[in-house]
């Protein structure tokens, strides 16, 4: 009978010691692995009488891949196989300044070998290397393993700083001797290697053109990129680059940049995939869709613009109340752009944008971070959004969600770190807020924003007593300055202010809350029936958006007709009823200003009457008071007139609203442009005589006009 030798460790043992378990003769040896074979496979084996406890033993059994078929697939064996041979590393290996591996190299007729990695084990050669890959992506010099394999692109696109490094070694010492001699040989060697794609990629740099095939040498991940998105200049840092498809299946050569973004509470990095359509032959580097800032034609001067709009941007962080004229535009339902001209006032406002748009919310990697995360809207907001998603970077995508699941408060300005002019120059055209216009959330240009040219006379326009004036305004301004200072049983409830302006029509009741808004210099929220819609389910809660919107910006909220919506209860609309019902709650705890302007204050709901604590009534319109009206317009129109004093007199005793003073001046006007004249008092009575009729049958009606309740 004979046993079967095994390999076996033992960390009790220091000499070789045989057992035999269930027949089978077992060798363990203290300090290494026994390479005996096994023998007499196919013969009678012992048994033991002793019992097998599992797992009891102290050592380690060695198996070992067995031969593979035409599938891949093998069985594990004890034995090690025969054509393993000794590790091509080794302790000889180890003393060579540069450890280079070749492989065999087919249908190529210059060279039959080919450089497939180089280790770099030179202790004087990696300490020069520090400095000419400092801050190169991806790559830590201080390794005890330093490696470049593939196409060796940090020190290709590092190559002249390598060159530039070496020539200043000097030779006074026996280390700098020997530390040129390592680099030297480093250089020569990849010099013999890479000596065609070096000089091909040089010369077509230095004549501003670039191949397809040799683009990864244009870019050298750090550096500044420059491209166009949505028309506006951009400069961004390259992170990396890659050759890929697009999502029709096209090869593109994708890059993967940062900008500096703002998230509502901080300034921080954000990423955005950029790709180059294939192309034949060479292309001028400055037609890319991207390229390096360097090759702009005009650089420095783009740096400064660019640096001045970053500056801009960095000013905008936080909630601003500007104007804007240009394109404003939102993704839409299905991925596009839509887009809309605005010309109105916004207010900007990337945290409430991040509140009210969470699908698309703003979130940037802090800049203090030093590996980055992929942001959510990343950038969609920067690019036509066509092949963003089709590259994967191979990070982990968080969808722009915070670690924490909320996104942060809005940071006091003075605690707010100030960018630097590199993060100003990649800093992101875009800025997120709302169009009071368009009653939208858009992302707007940096340079499209200007400042608001305020209407100073509106207030004093105003054709209302003067004590009535200073009543309204004080209210309002002192509403803003301590509205923490009072407050109901119940937290959060009680601390707005709403006022109700009730009169017959063109007697300046919607004029007195844009006027007001004028003078405070705050937005103005006009909210309107269209604005919420008539379905209870979701009236509530746009409601309720607009509310919080408005108390977040300090801002004056307009609800003009208000009837429609605080008309009395009655038993048999229940539809209304819900609507009326839940303006009742919510206003309880509206913390900002409103004003309610109605003619038909006799069909309100008696529960607002404890809800409203201002109540303004408005007379129709005295002689006195129309004829300030008719001065005001005059007084404000650019078209001469040849109106006297006499007339204004006349012209005041028509029982007329403003509204209605408004459209004859504006028809009169238009009448005098035609006939190439000044505006005269004919041209007025014109007007008048054929509209007289108009004005006749509404007389009756604006004389009813609604009485304040008690």
């Amino acid at each position: 009978m004979v046993s079967e030798r095994v390999e076996e460790y033992s960390s009790s043992e220091e000499e070789e010691v045989t057992t035999v378990t269930n027949g089978i003769k077992n060798t363990a040896i203290t300090n290494g692995v026994s390479n005996e074979e096994a023998e007499g496979d196919g013969k009678e084996k012992e048994t033991s009488e002793e019992p097998i406890e599992i797992g009891m033993q102290c050592g380690l059994k060695n198996l070992y891949s067995g031969k593979e078929d035409k599938r891949g697939r093998f069985q594990w064996q004890d034995k090690i196989p025969e054509d393993v041979g000794k590790p091509a590393e080794d302790a000889e290996t180890a003393k060579w300044a540069l450890l280079v591996r070749n492989v065999k190299v087919y249908n190529d007729p210059r060279k039959v070998l080919a450089i497939h990695s180089i280790v770099v084990q030179s202790p004087l050669l990696k300490k020069l290397l520090e400095s000419v890959l400092k801050d190169y992506p991806g790559v830590t010099v201080g390794l005890q393993r330093l490696e470049f394999s593939g196409k060796f692109e940090p020190i290709i696109h590092r190559w002249s700083q390598l060159k530039e490094a070496i020539s200043q070694i000097g030779d006074e010492t026996e280390d700098q001797r020997k530390t040129k001699e390592h680099a030297e040989l480093f250089h020569n060697l990849l010099k013999s290697e890479f000596k065609n794609l070096i000089d091909a990629s040089q010369d077509m740099m230095s004549k501003g053109v670039m191949t397809y095939e040799y683009l990864w040498t244009l870019f050298q991940p750090g550096a500044t990129v420059y491209a166009r998105q949505d028309g506006q200049e951009t400069a961004m840092k390259l992170h990396e680059t890659k050759y890929g498809q697009d999502r029709n299946g096209n090869p593109c050569f994708w890059l993967t940049c940062k900008y500096i973004d703002w998230d509502g509470a901080k300034f921080g990095t954000n990423k955005l995939n950029l790709s180059i359509p294939i192309y034949s032959g060479t292309r001028s580097i400055t037609q890319l869709a991207v390229y390096p800032i360097n090759y702009h034609h005009d650089k420095d001067a783009l740096r400064t613009r660019l640096i001045e709009r970053g500056a801009k941007a960095e000013s905008l962080a936080g909630s601003h109340y500007k104007s804007y004229h240009g394109i404003g535009w939102k993704r839409g339902t299905f991925g596009t752009k839509d887009k809309y001209n605005i010309k109105s006032r916004i207010v900007i406002d990337t945290y409430g944008w991040n509140r009210f748009n969470p699908s698309f919310a703003i979130f940037v990697t802090p800049l203090n971070q030093r590996d980055p995360v992929v942001g959510g809207t990343s950038g969609g907001d920067g690019d036509d959004g066509e092949d963003e998603d089709n590259y994967d970077d191979g990070e982990d995508n968080d969808g722009g969600m915070p670690i924490d699941g909320q996104f942060a408060d809005e940071d006091d300005e003075s605690r707010r770190i100030p960018l630097t002019t590199d993060q100003k120059l990649i800093c992101t055209p875009l800025l997120r807020g709302y169009s009071l216009k368009n009653k939208l959330w858009l992302n707007f240009f940096v340079n499209c924003v200007k400042e608001i040219e305020w209407q100073t006379g509106a207030f004093d326009s105003l054709v209302l007593p003067s004590n009535q004036k200073d009543l309204i305004l004080g209210f309002t301004e002192s509403q803003r300055k301590y509205k923490e200072s009072f407050d109901d049983v119940i937290e959060g409830k009680g601390k707005g202010i709403i006022l109700l302006l009730c009169g017959p029509p063109g007697v300046g009741k919607t004029l007195t809350a844009e006027s007001v808004a004028e003078e405070m210099r705050v937005p103005l929220y006009m909210m309107s029936a269209g604005d919420l819609g008539l379905d209870p389910r979701n009236v509530e809660t746009k409601l309720q958006n607009i509310l919080e919107m408005c108390t977040k910006w300090n801002a004056i909220l307009l609800l003009d007709e208000a009837d429609v919506f605080l008309e009395q209860r009655s038993l048999h609309e229940l539809e209304r009823n819900k609507l009326v019902s839940i303006f009742l709650r919510i206003l309880e705890y509206y913390e900002g200003i409103m004003f309610l302007t109605t003619n038909r204050v006799n069909t309100f709901d008696p529960a607002f009457q404890s809800r409203i604590h201002i109540s303004l009534d408005y007379p129709e319109l005295s002689i006195d008071s129309r004829r300030l009206v008719w001065k005001n317009f005059l007084a404000g129109s650019q078209q001469p007139n040849t109106i006297s004093s006499r007339q204004l007199d006349q012209l005041a005793l028509m029982n007329m609203n403003g509204r209605q003073i408004k459209n004859v001046l504006k028809t009169a006007q238009l009448l005098a442009s035609r006939k190439e004249a000044k505006l005269s008092y004919d041209h007025v009575m014109t007007v008048l005589d054929v509209t007289q009729h108009l004005h006749n049958s509404t007389q009756e009606n604006e004389r009813t006009r609604a009485s304040i309740f008690c």
